[in-house]
């Protein structure tokens, strides 16, 4: 287990959300929601393993290594029982685990995720070339395209960059060993083992994560549901803080207490 480096924000009494990041990002990417949800609620949000703050440890690292982080931070800090939001890469870690801790979890938000993410060829070609360039900058053109679209991008400038240069500052072990992670890694098995109330949010232009594998997810989960927000892409946060925060606060407010 990896100590997660972290920031707390909100009432200490307040019931906890912890916000878990996409690969190759860090708790910053979180800014706008945050700052929405610790209004009421005990935010904490972390950085992987090889992210941001947090150390990258040899590897190999599973999915459900990521997941039991998560849970010994919530230890660290006291929280017996939370929520957890958690988008891309951080959402894939969420479903591992509610199934791994389902006594902890209050509710579950997975945000612009899949339950699996395709052939693992390319993740390892991914991680290979990180490894060998050393850096995760050469990931700011293609990303770009995958997590916004083109509009966003030539009127917001300077949120696309300021997404991209914690990119650039990601470990390139710590990026690989995210990455070889999510290869080949099928949760969908496991999907109906969740008991946490559930809501899938899908950005309806998103090309990583598309609404088809959101609703996948949202079928699989008893009793889950899924919104589709208009016009979003991967990185529905940054696009549309307003709406994701909408979209989290109202769920959390019904099963998050």
């Amino acid at each position: 287990m990896t100590p997660l480096h972290h920031l707390t924000e909100g009432p200490a009494a307040a019931p906890a959300v912890l916000l878990g990041s996409s690969l190759g990002t860090d708790h910053r990417m979180w800014d706008g929601v945050a700052a929405d949800l610790a209004a009421d609620f005990r935010v904490v949000r972390f950085d992987w393993r090889g992210h941001g703050r947090t150390p990258a440890p040899p590897g190999p690292y599973a999915v459900g290594d990521l997941a039991d982080d998560v849970a010994g931070l919530a230890d660290s800090l006291g929280i017996d029982r939370f929520s957890y939001v958690g988008l891309s890469l951080g959402g894939f870690v969420g479903q591992a685990l509610a199934v791994a801790h389902p006594d902890r979890l209050r509710a579950l938000i997975l945000c612009c995720t899949s339950s699996w993410f395709g052939d693992p060829a390319p993740w390892h070609e991914r991680a290979a070339r990180v490894r060998a360039e050393g850096s995760t900058s050469w990931l700011r053109a293609p990303l770009t395209e995958r997590w916004f679209t083109p509009e966003f991008v030539a009127e917001k400038p300077a949120t696309v960059a300021t997404l991209l240069d914690l990119v650039s500052g990601t470990s390139a072990e710590g990026y690989a060993w995210c990455a070889e992670a999510i290869a080949g890694t099928d949760l969908g098995p496991t999907l109906p083992e969740v008991t946490a109330p559930t809501l899938v949010i899908s950005g309806a232009l998103d090309p990583v994560s598309p609404p088809e594998a959101g609703a996948i997810i949202a079928a699989a989960i008893p009793g889950a549901r899924q919104e589709v927000v208009a016009g979003v892409s991967h990185m529905a946060q940054a696009m549309a803080p307003d709406r994701i925060a909408a979209l989290i606060r109202g769920f959390l407010e019904e099963h998050g207490r």
